[in-house]
Protein backbone atom coordinates (compact mmCIF):
# COMPACT_ATOMS: atom_id res chain seq x y z
CA UNK A 1 0.00 0.00 0.00
CA UNK A 2 1.68 3.38 -1.08
CA UNK A 3 1.59 6.07 1.82
CA UNK A 4 -0.72 9.08 2.21
CA UNK A 5 0.68 12.07 4.07
CA UNK A 6 -1.67 14.22 5.87
CA UNK A 7 -0.60 17.51 6.43
CA UNK A 8 -1.77 20.13 9.33
CA UNK A 9 0.24 22.62 11.79
CA UNK A 10 3.84 21.54 13.60
CA UNK A 11 2.75 21.79 17.49
CA UNK A 12 5.21 20.19 18.99
CA UNK A 13 8.22 18.91 17.63
CA UNK A 14 9.57 16.09 17.13
CA UNK A 15 9.53 12.38 15.16
CA UNK A 16 7.48 9.36 16.08
CA UNK A 17 6.30 6.32 14.82
CA UNK A 18 3.92 3.46 16.02
CA UNK A 19 0.42 2.13 15.84
CA UNK A 20 -2.30 4.23 16.24
CA UNK A 21 -4.27 4.47 19.53
CA UNK A 22 -7.45 6.11 18.45
CA UNK A 23 -9.36 8.27 21.22
CA UNK A 24 -12.85 7.39 20.64
CA UNK A 25 -15.96 9.86 21.65
CA UNK A 26 -17.55 8.94 25.00
CA UNK A 27 -20.85 7.21 24.46
CA UNK A 28 -23.64 8.97 26.15
CA UNK A 29 -25.73 6.21 26.96
CA UNK A 30 -29.19 5.64 26.48
CA UNK A 31 -30.91 7.53 23.68
CA UNK A 32 -34.13 7.31 24.98
CA UNK A 33 -35.86 10.44 26.77
CA UNK A 34 -36.12 10.22 30.62
CA UNK A 35 -39.65 10.54 32.41
CA UNK A 36 -40.38 13.59 33.98
CA UNK A 37 -40.60 11.82 37.54
CA UNK A 38 -36.62 10.85 36.95
CA UNK A 39 -35.24 13.96 35.60
CA UNK A 40 -34.02 15.16 39.01
CA UNK A 41 -32.16 12.04 39.82
CA UNK A 42 -30.30 12.39 36.48
CA UNK A 43 -29.82 16.24 36.79
CA UNK A 44 -27.87 15.37 40.27
CA UNK A 45 -25.89 12.33 38.29
CA UNK A 46 -24.67 15.27 36.02
CA UNK A 47 -24.08 17.79 38.60
CA UNK A 48 -22.20 14.86 40.61
CA UNK A 49 -20.61 13.98 37.34
CA UNK A 50 -19.56 17.78 36.91
CA UNK A 51 -17.68 17.60 40.28
CA UNK A 52 -16.38 14.50 40.25
CA UNK A 53 -14.44 16.04 36.97
CA UNK A 54 -13.73 19.05 38.80
CA UNK A 55 -11.72 17.37 41.61
CA UNK A 56 -9.67 15.16 38.79
CA UNK A 57 -8.16 18.24 37.47
CA UNK A 58 -7.32 19.62 40.62
CA UNK A 59 -5.93 16.41 41.71
CA UNK A 60 -4.41 16.22 38.12
CA UNK A 61 -3.21 19.87 38.61
CA UNK A 62 -1.87 19.12 42.31
CA UNK A 63 0.45 16.25 40.97
CA UNK A 64 1.97 18.80 38.11
CA UNK A 65 2.97 21.29 40.53
CA UNK A 66 4.48 18.50 43.21
CA UNK A 67 6.56 17.54 39.84
CA UNK A 68 7.59 21.05 39.65
CA UNK A 69 5.45 21.99 36.33
CA UNK A 70 3.25 24.95 37.33
CA UNK A 71 2.21 26.59 34.41
CA UNK A 72 0.82 23.17 33.13
CA UNK A 73 -0.88 23.44 36.55
CA UNK A 74 -2.43 26.15 36.59
CA UNK A 75 -3.47 25.72 32.53
CA UNK A 76 -5.37 22.64 33.89
CA UNK A 77 -6.48 23.83 37.21
CA UNK A 78 -8.39 26.32 34.39
CA UNK A 79 -11.17 23.34 33.72
CA UNK A 80 -11.60 22.62 37.14
CA UNK A 81 -13.28 26.40 36.82
CA UNK A 82 -14.84 25.65 33.94
CA UNK A 83 -16.55 22.56 35.46
CA UNK A 84 -18.22 24.75 38.27
CA UNK A 85 -19.29 27.16 35.96
CA UNK A 86 -22.90 28.37 36.98
CA UNK A 87 -23.98 28.83 32.91
CA UNK A 88 -22.52 25.40 31.84
CA UNK A 89 -24.41 24.24 34.94
CA UNK A 90 -27.54 26.01 33.85
CA UNK A 91 -27.67 24.60 30.26
CA UNK A 92 -27.05 20.63 31.12
CA UNK A 93 -29.93 21.42 33.49
CA UNK A 94 -32.15 22.75 31.00
CA UNK A 95 -31.60 19.55 28.96
CA UNK A 96 -32.18 17.32 31.37
CA UNK A 97 -35.23 19.32 33.17
CA UNK A 98 -36.44 20.63 29.85
CA UNK A 99 -35.85 17.70 26.93
CA UNK A 100 -35.31 14.74 29.09
CA UNK A 101 -31.54 13.93 27.70
CA UNK A 102 -29.59 11.41 30.25
CA UNK A 103 -27.03 13.27 31.95
CA UNK A 104 -23.75 12.10 29.63
CA UNK A 105 -26.14 13.45 26.67
CA UNK A 106 -26.99 16.79 28.28
CA UNK A 107 -23.18 17.06 29.61
CA UNK A 108 -21.46 16.34 26.18
CA UNK A 109 -24.71 18.53 24.35
CA UNK A 110 -24.46 21.13 26.39
CA UNK A 111 -20.44 21.05 26.19
CA UNK A 112 -20.43 20.96 22.36
CA UNK A 113 -22.95 24.04 22.52
CA UNK A 114 -20.18 25.76 24.61
CA UNK A 115 -17.23 24.91 22.51
CA UNK A 116 -19.54 26.02 19.30
CA UNK A 117 -19.81 29.71 20.15
CA UNK A 118 -16.08 30.06 21.19
CA UNK A 119 -15.11 28.14 17.80
CA UNK A 120 -17.12 30.98 16.56
CA UNK A 121 -15.73 33.66 17.90
CA UNK A 122 -13.13 35.99 15.45
CA UNK A 123 -10.68 36.05 18.04
CA UNK A 124 -8.16 32.93 17.00
CA UNK A 125 -6.63 32.57 20.34
CA UNK A 126 -10.73 32.43 21.95
CA UNK A 127 -11.90 29.96 19.36
CA UNK A 128 -8.82 27.34 20.01
CA UNK A 129 -10.05 27.37 23.80
CA UNK A 130 -13.12 25.41 22.03
CA UNK A 131 -10.95 21.96 22.39
CA UNK A 132 -10.95 22.62 26.64
CA UNK A 133 -14.84 22.95 26.67
CA UNK A 134 -14.83 19.48 25.18
CA UNK A 135 -12.51 18.01 26.65
CA UNK A 136 -14.78 18.88 29.94
CA UNK A 137 -17.35 17.36 28.27
CA UNK A 138 -15.79 14.45 27.49
CA UNK A 139 -14.58 14.17 31.30
CA UNK A 140 -17.80 14.62 32.68
CA UNK A 141 -19.62 11.95 30.52
CA UNK A 142 -17.62 9.60 31.23
CA UNK A 143 -17.85 9.82 34.89
CA UNK A 144 -21.22 9.96 34.37
CA UNK A 145 -21.07 6.44 32.89
CA UNK A 146 -18.63 5.45 35.65
CA UNK A 147 -15.67 5.36 33.68
CA UNK A 148 -12.73 7.43 32.91
CA UNK A 149 -10.76 9.06 30.37
CA UNK A 150 -7.58 7.11 28.96
CA UNK A 151 -5.60 6.18 26.40
CA UNK A 152 -2.33 4.48 26.41
CA UNK A 153 0.59 3.69 23.49
CA UNK A 154 1.60 4.13 20.31
CA UNK A 155 0.60 7.96 18.57
CA UNK A 156 -2.40 9.09 20.09
CA UNK A 157 -5.07 10.28 17.20
CA UNK A 158 -8.49 12.16 18.07
CA UNK A 159 -10.63 14.75 16.95
CA UNK A 160 -9.26 17.36 19.60
CA UNK A 161 -7.73 17.00 22.90
CA UNK A 162 -8.05 19.08 26.03
CA UNK A 163 -4.85 20.47 28.30
CA UNK A 164 -5.73 17.80 30.83
CA UNK A 165 -5.66 14.89 28.46
CA UNK A 166 -2.15 16.02 26.95
CA UNK A 167 -0.86 16.28 30.43
CA UNK A 168 -2.51 12.74 31.59
CA UNK A 169 -1.37 10.18 28.61
CA UNK A 170 1.97 12.51 27.73
CA UNK A 171 4.16 9.79 29.18
CA UNK A 172 2.35 7.06 27.91
CA UNK A 173 2.21 8.04 23.81
CA UNK A 174 4.91 8.28 21.44
CA UNK A 175 3.21 11.60 19.57
CA UNK A 176 -0.35 13.27 19.12
CA UNK A 177 -1.87 13.60 16.20
CA UNK A 178 -5.13 15.97 16.20
CA UNK A 179 -7.69 16.55 13.35
CA UNK A 180 -8.61 20.09 14.97
CA UNK A 181 -6.81 22.52 17.40
CA UNK A 182 -4.31 25.16 17.15
CA UNK A 183 -0.93 25.92 17.58
CA UNK A 184 -1.43 28.09 20.25
CA UNK A 185 -4.28 26.20 21.83
CA UNK A 186 -3.35 24.74 25.79
CA UNK A 187 -2.71 20.86 24.54
CA UNK A 188 -0.17 22.47 22.21
CA UNK A 189 1.37 24.47 24.73
CA UNK A 190 1.47 21.49 27.30
CA UNK A 191 3.41 18.96 24.41
CA UNK A 192 5.93 21.54 23.98
CA UNK A 193 6.56 21.40 27.63
CA UNK A 194 6.54 17.45 27.90
CA UNK A 195 8.45 17.08 24.63
CA UNK A 196 5.62 15.37 22.57
CA UNK A 197 5.95 15.73 19.06
CA UNK A 198 2.44 17.36 17.93
CA UNK A 199 0.52 17.86 14.89
CA UNK A 200 -2.95 19.48 14.66
CA UNK A 201 -5.30 20.63 11.79
CA UNK A 202 -4.96 17.52 10.12
CA UNK A 203 -8.67 17.40 8.84
CA UNK A 204 -11.71 14.99 9.83
CA UNK A 205 -9.92 12.72 7.17
CA UNK A 206 -7.53 11.78 10.24
CA UNK A 207 -10.28 9.73 11.86
CA UNK A 208 -10.60 7.31 9.27
CA UNK A 209 -7.35 5.90 10.34
CA UNK A 210 -8.29 2.54 12.48
CA UNK A 211 -6.81 1.35 15.88
CA UNK A 212 -3.61 -0.16 15.33
CA UNK A 213 -2.34 1.03 12.15
CA UNK A 214 0.79 2.30 11.95
CA UNK A 215 1.94 5.95 11.28
CA UNK A 216 4.85 8.24 11.52
CA UNK A 217 3.83 11.91 12.99
CA UNK A 218 6.85 14.64 11.84
CA UNK A 219 5.74 17.66 14.50
CA UNK A 220 8.47 18.93 13.02
CA UNK A 221 6.80 19.79 9.21
CA UNK A 222 3.01 19.24 10.93
CA UNK A 223 2.52 15.87 9.08
CA UNK A 224 1.32 12.32 9.73
CA UNK A 225 2.32 9.65 7.12
CA UNK A 226 0.18 6.77 6.59
CA UNK A 227 0.87 3.33 5.73
CA UNK A 228 4.61 4.43 5.73
CA UNK A 229 7.52 2.82 4.19
CA UNK A 230 10.47 0.94 5.96
CA UNK A 231 13.09 3.27 5.07
CA UNK A 232 10.61 6.21 6.68
CA UNK A 233 9.73 3.99 9.73
CA UNK A 234 13.35 2.97 10.58
CA UNK A 235 14.41 6.64 9.58
CA UNK A 236 11.95 7.51 12.88
CA UNK A 237 13.18 4.68 15.27
CA UNK A 238 16.62 6.01 14.30
CA UNK A 239 16.03 9.62 15.10
CA UNK A 240 14.05 8.74 18.45
CA UNK A 241 17.06 6.27 19.48
CA UNK A 242 19.70 8.65 18.24
CA UNK A 243 18.22 11.44 20.40
CA UNK A 244 17.56 8.98 23.24
CA UNK A 245 21.47 8.20 22.67
CA UNK A 246 22.42 12.01 22.18
CA UNK A 247 20.52 12.99 25.31
CA UNK A 248 22.57 10.51 27.88
CA UNK A 249 25.65 11.79 26.12
CA UNK A 250 24.57 15.43 27.28
CA UNK A 251 23.85 14.63 30.59
CA UNK A 252 27.19 12.77 30.65
CA UNK A 253 28.96 15.69 29.70
CA UNK A 254 26.96 18.35 31.29
CA UNK A 255 30.44 19.84 33.42
CA UNK A 256 32.09 20.01 30.23
CA UNK A 257 32.06 23.42 27.97
CA UNK A 258 30.80 23.71 24.94
CA UNK A 259 34.40 25.10 23.59
CA UNK A 260 35.32 24.45 19.41
CA UNK A 261 38.55 22.25 18.60
CA UNK A 262 40.99 25.22 18.25
CA UNK A 263 39.79 27.38 21.60
CA UNK A 264 36.48 29.60 20.87
CA UNK A 265 34.28 29.51 24.03
CA UNK A 266 30.45 29.53 23.55
CA UNK A 267 27.95 30.01 25.94
CA UNK A 268 24.94 27.70 25.27
CA UNK A 269 21.66 28.60 27.48
CA UNK A 270 18.21 27.18 26.78
CA UNK A 271 15.05 29.02 25.43
CA UNK A 272 12.11 28.07 28.35
CA UNK A 273 8.20 29.11 29.03
CA UNK A 274 7.75 25.99 31.99
CA UNK A 275 9.76 24.09 35.03
CA UNK A 276 10.03 21.25 32.67
CA UNK A 277 11.79 22.71 30.16
CA UNK A 278 14.53 24.64 32.82
CA UNK A 279 14.93 21.30 33.93
CA UNK A 280 15.78 19.47 31.37
CA UNK A 281 18.09 22.21 30.05
CA UNK A 282 19.93 22.12 33.41
CA UNK A 283 20.37 18.05 32.59
CA UNK A 284 21.26 18.52 29.42
CA UNK A 285 24.45 21.07 30.23
CA UNK A 286 22.45 24.52 30.03
CA UNK A 287 24.31 27.39 31.50
CA UNK A 288 21.15 29.33 32.58
CA UNK A 289 18.31 30.45 30.44
CA UNK A 290 18.51 32.96 27.62
CA UNK A 291 15.14 33.32 26.67
CA UNK A 292 12.33 33.26 29.46
CA UNK A 293 8.67 33.89 27.58
CA UNK A 294 6.74 35.69 30.11
CA UNK A 295 3.22 35.77 28.06
CA UNK A 296 2.43 32.65 27.05
CA UNK A 297 0.23 31.90 30.41
CA UNK A 298 -1.42 34.95 30.19
CA UNK A 299 -2.70 34.47 26.53
CA UNK A 300 -6.50 34.00 27.73
CA UNK A 301 -6.35 37.25 30.39
CA UNK A 302 -8.71 40.31 30.90
CA UNK A 303 -6.51 42.32 31.90
CA UNK A 304 -2.99 43.11 32.42
CA UNK A 305 -1.02 41.11 34.88
CA UNK A 306 -0.41 42.06 38.06
CA UNK A 307 2.76 41.82 40.13
CA UNK A 308 1.15 39.38 42.09
CA UNK A 309 0.38 37.20 38.74
CA UNK A 310 3.92 38.17 37.28
CA UNK A 311 5.68 36.79 40.61
CA UNK A 312 3.16 33.57 40.64
CA UNK A 313 4.33 32.37 37.47
CA UNK A 314 7.57 33.29 37.56
CA UNK A 315 8.69 31.80 41.49
CA UNK A 316 8.80 28.11 40.25
CA UNK A 317 10.51 28.67 37.53
CA UNK A 318 13.52 30.57 38.94
CA UNK A 319 14.07 28.80 41.74
CA UNK A 320 16.39 26.22 39.75
CA UNK A 321 18.46 28.59 38.29
CA UNK A 322 20.16 30.28 41.21
CA UNK A 323 23.58 31.73 40.85
CA UNK A 324 22.65 31.21 36.74
CA UNK A 325 22.12 34.10 33.89
CA UNK A 326 18.29 34.11 33.02
CA UNK A 327 17.06 36.25 30.85
CA UNK A 328 13.73 37.51 31.32
CA UNK A 329 11.98 38.79 28.09
CA UNK A 330 9.20 41.26 28.77
CA UNK A 331 5.55 40.48 27.49
CA UNK A 332 5.22 40.20 23.95
CA UNK A 333 1.60 40.11 23.37
CA UNK A 334 0.72 41.01 19.77
CA UNK A 335 0.48 39.32 16.52
CA UNK A 336 -0.16 35.62 17.15
CA UNK A 337 -0.19 35.93 20.51
CA UNK A 338 -2.93 38.38 21.43
CA UNK A 339 -5.20 37.91 24.69
CA UNK A 340 -8.73 39.20 24.62
CA UNK A 341 -7.78 42.46 26.18
CA UNK A 342 -5.37 43.58 23.52
CA UNK A 343 -8.13 42.39 20.86
CA UNK A 344 -8.03 45.00 17.69
CA UNK A 345 -4.16 46.20 19.11
CA UNK A 346 -2.15 47.19 16.17
CA UNK A 347 1.65 47.16 18.33
CA UNK A 348 4.10 44.25 19.07
CA UNK A 349 5.88 43.36 22.22
CA UNK A 350 7.31 46.92 24.31
CA UNK A 351 4.85 49.21 21.95
CA UNK A 352 1.80 47.51 23.61
CA UNK A 353 3.98 47.69 27.20
CA UNK A 354 4.61 51.50 26.71
CA UNK A 355 1.45 52.62 26.06
CA UNK A 356 0.60 50.80 29.93
CA UNK A 357 3.38 52.12 31.95
CA UNK A 358 2.01 50.92 35.64
CA UNK A 359 1.41 47.49 33.96
CA UNK A 360 5.04 47.20 32.66
CA UNK A 361 6.29 48.58 36.21
CA UNK A 362 3.95 45.76 38.06
CA UNK A 363 6.32 42.85 35.58
CA UNK A 364 9.49 45.02 35.97
CA UNK A 365 8.78 44.94 39.98
CA UNK A 366 8.19 41.37 39.90
CA UNK A 367 11.06 40.54 38.29
CA UNK A 368 13.34 42.29 40.60
CA UNK A 369 12.02 40.36 43.35
CA UNK A 370 11.37 36.88 42.01
CA UNK A 371 14.79 37.00 40.22
CA UNK A 372 17.00 38.18 43.19
CA UNK A 373 19.34 35.11 43.11
CA UNK A 374 20.26 35.14 39.64
CA UNK A 375 22.26 36.76 37.12
CA UNK A 376 19.56 38.63 35.88
CA UNK A 377 19.12 40.14 32.07
CA UNK A 378 16.41 41.67 31.02
CA UNK A 379 15.27 41.71 27.12
CA UNK A 380 13.21 44.36 25.48
CA UNK A 381 11.08 42.65 22.69
CA UNK A 382 10.39 44.16 19.18
CA UNK A 383 12.34 47.36 19.80
CA UNK A 384 12.35 49.27 16.73
CA UNK A 385 14.00 52.25 17.89
CA UNK A 386 16.25 53.89 21.01
CA UNK A 387 13.69 55.59 22.74
CA UNK A 388 11.82 52.35 23.63
CA UNK A 389 15.00 50.81 25.68
CA UNK A 390 15.56 54.18 27.52
CA UNK A 391 11.83 54.28 28.50
CA UNK A 392 12.47 50.65 29.98
CA UNK A 393 15.82 51.72 31.72
CA UNK A 394 13.38 54.96 33.18
CA UNK A 395 11.06 52.66 34.95
CA UNK A 396 13.52 50.15 35.90
CA UNK A 397 15.02 52.90 38.01
CA UNK A 398 11.71 53.86 39.27
CA UNK A 399 10.91 50.28 40.52
CA UNK A 400 14.45 49.29 41.54
CA UNK A 401 13.97 51.61 44.93
CA UNK A 402 17.76 51.02 45.08
CA UNK A 403 18.48 48.10 44.51
CA UNK A 404 21.23 47.21 41.58
CA UNK A 405 20.14 47.12 38.40
CA UNK A 406 19.82 43.97 36.05
CA UNK A 407 21.88 43.94 32.82
CA UNK A 408 19.59 45.29 29.89
CA UNK A 409 19.15 43.73 26.43
CA UNK A 410 17.11 44.43 23.45
CA UNK A 411 15.47 41.90 20.72
CA UNK A 412 17.02 42.44 17.28
CA UNK A 413 13.99 41.27 15.49
CA UNK A 414 13.35 43.75 13.13
CA UNK A 415 14.84 45.35 10.02
CA UNK A 416 14.91 48.61 12.12
CA UNK A 417 16.60 47.03 15.10
CA UNK A 418 19.12 45.86 13.01
CA UNK A 419 19.74 49.07 11.49
CA UNK A 420 19.89 51.05 14.87
CA UNK A 421 22.00 48.34 16.50
CA UNK A 422 25.70 50.51 17.12
CA UNK A 423 22.93 53.03 18.92
CA UNK A 424 21.45 50.03 20.86
CA UNK A 425 24.73 48.59 21.68
CA UNK A 426 26.09 51.61 22.82
CA UNK A 427 23.03 51.64 25.84
CA UNK A 428 22.58 47.89 26.65
CA UNK A 429 24.42 45.44 28.06
CA UNK A 430 23.39 42.40 25.66
CA UNK A 431 21.97 42.06 22.09
CA UNK A 432 19.68 39.21 21.37
CA UNK A 433 18.99 38.14 18.02
CA UNK A 434 15.49 36.41 16.77
CA UNK A 435 16.35 35.18 13.62
CA UNK A 436 12.88 33.72 13.18
CA UNK A 437 10.72 36.71 13.56
CA UNK A 438 13.99 39.19 11.91
CA UNK A 439 13.83 36.80 8.81
CA UNK A 440 9.87 36.52 8.83
CA UNK A 441 9.51 40.62 8.63
CA UNK A 442 12.44 41.12 6.45
CA UNK A 443 11.18 38.17 3.60
CA UNK A 444 7.59 38.98 4.52
CA UNK A 445 7.11 34.96 5.86
CA UNK A 446 4.36 34.15 7.44
CA UNK A 447 5.17 33.18 10.99
CA UNK A 448 2.42 30.35 11.38
CA UNK A 449 3.79 28.60 8.24
CA UNK A 450 6.84 29.44 7.17
CA UNK A 451 8.88 26.79 8.77
CA UNK A 452 12.51 27.19 10.10
CA UNK A 453 13.98 30.96 9.19
CA UNK A 454 16.48 31.24 6.11
CA UNK A 455 18.98 33.18 8.00
CA UNK A 456 21.54 32.42 4.92
CA UNK A 457 19.42 34.55 2.63
CA UNK A 458 21.55 37.21 1.93
CA UNK A 459 18.92 40.30 3.31
CA UNK A 460 18.87 38.73 6.74
CA UNK A 461 22.24 37.33 6.61
CA UNK A 462 23.91 41.30 6.05
CA UNK A 463 21.52 42.15 9.38
CA UNK A 464 22.82 39.21 11.36
CA UNK A 465 26.20 40.36 10.22
CA UNK A 466 25.32 43.86 11.29
CA UNK A 467 24.03 42.95 14.86
CA UNK A 468 27.03 40.59 16.15
CA UNK A 469 29.65 43.39 14.79
CA UNK A 470 27.94 45.75 17.20
CA UNK A 471 27.90 44.40 19.90
CA UNK A 472 31.64 43.18 19.16
CA UNK A 473 32.74 46.86 18.77
CA UNK A 474 30.88 47.71 22.34
CA UNK A 475 32.39 44.66 23.71
CA UNK A 476 29.12 43.14 25.08
CA UNK A 477 28.02 39.87 24.15
CA UNK A 478 25.47 38.89 21.24
CA UNK A 479 23.49 35.75 21.62
CA UNK A 480 21.19 34.09 19.26
CA UNK A 481 18.12 32.60 20.17
CA UNK A 482 15.95 31.49 17.01
CA UNK A 483 15.63 28.44 14.64
CA UNK A 484 18.85 29.06 13.57
CA UNK A 485 20.72 28.56 17.11
CA UNK A 486 19.60 24.91 16.90
CA UNK A 487 20.05 24.48 13.32
CA UNK A 488 23.24 21.93 12.59
CA UNK A 489 23.62 23.64 9.21
CA UNK A 490 23.72 27.36 10.46
CA UNK A 491 25.33 26.83 14.06
CA UNK A 492 28.93 26.98 11.89
CA UNK A 493 28.00 30.36 10.77
CA UNK A 494 26.73 31.91 13.66
CA UNK A 495 29.89 30.70 15.45
CA UNK A 496 32.00 31.99 12.40
CA UNK A 497 30.29 35.50 12.43
CA UNK A 498 30.75 35.58 16.00
CA UNK A 499 27.79 34.87 18.64
CA UNK A 500 28.42 34.79 21.40
CA UNK A 501 25.80 32.59 23.35
CA UNK A 502 23.56 30.29 21.40
CA UNK A 503 19.90 30.05 23.41
CA UNK A 504 18.01 27.28 22.33
CA UNK A 505 14.94 24.89 22.98
CA UNK A 506 15.44 22.50 26.42
CA UNK A 507 15.45 19.30 24.03
CA UNK A 508 18.39 20.76 21.87
CA UNK A 509 21.00 21.87 24.40
CA UNK A 510 23.12 18.90 24.54
CA UNK A 511 23.20 18.28 21.07
CA UNK A 512 24.04 22.13 20.25
CA UNK A 513 26.80 21.98 22.82
CA UNK A 514 28.35 19.01 21.53
CA UNK A 515 27.75 20.14 17.76
CA UNK A 516 30.02 23.09 18.90
CA UNK A 517 32.77 21.13 20.43
CA UNK A 518 33.40 19.60 16.87
CA UNK A 519 33.85 22.71 15.45
CA UNK A 520 37.12 24.27 13.94
CA UNK A 521 36.41 28.43 14.77
CA UNK A 522 39.30 29.28 11.91
CA UNK A 523 36.92 27.39 10.03
CA UNK A 524 33.80 28.79 10.78
CA UNK A 525 35.45 32.25 10.03
CA UNK A 526 36.21 31.42 6.69
CA UNK A 527 32.86 29.94 6.24
CA UNK A 528 31.10 33.27 7.44
CA UNK A 529 33.43 35.51 5.32
CA UNK A 530 32.79 33.57 2.08
CA UNK A 531 29.22 33.60 3.07
CA UNK A 532 29.31 37.21 3.62
CA UNK A 533 31.64 38.01 0.51
CA UNK A 534 29.34 35.66 -1.81
CA UNK A 535 26.02 36.91 -0.72
CA UNK A 536 26.63 40.69 -0.24
CA UNK A 537 29.41 41.58 -2.02
CA UNK A 538 31.48 42.20 1.42
CA UNK A 539 33.69 39.79 3.61
CA UNK A 540 32.56 41.80 6.96
CA UNK A 541 33.12 38.38 9.20
CA UNK A 542 37.13 38.67 8.48
CA UNK A 543 37.44 40.89 11.17
CA UNK A 544 35.44 39.13 13.71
Amino acid sequence: MMERTLTGFAAAPGLAAGPVSLLRPIPEGSPRTVPAQDRGKELERARRALEDTANQLEELASRLRAEGRSPEADIVETGSLMARDPGLEAAVGALVLEEGRTAPSALCEAAEAVADGLARLPDKLLAERADDVRSLGRRAAASALGTRVGHAGGVLVAANLGPADVAELGGQVRGVALAGGGVTAHAAIVARSLGVPMVVGLGLELLEVADGETVVVDGTRGQLVRHPLPNRLAAAEEDRARRRLARVQAVARRQEPAQTRDGRRLTVLANAASVAEVREALEQGAEGVGLLRTELLFLEARAWPSEADHVRFLAPLLAPLAGRVVTIRLLDFGGDKTPPFLAGSAGRGIELQLEAPEALRAQLGAILAAAADTQLRILVPMVTRLGQVRAVRQALLAVADGRSLPRLGAMIETREAAGKARELAAELDFLSLGTNDLTQSVLGLDRESSGTAPVVHPEVLRLVDVTIRAGRERGIPVEVCGEAASDPATIPLLVGLGADELSVGAARVGEVRELVRGLEYAACRELAGRSLLDQTGHAGAQGV
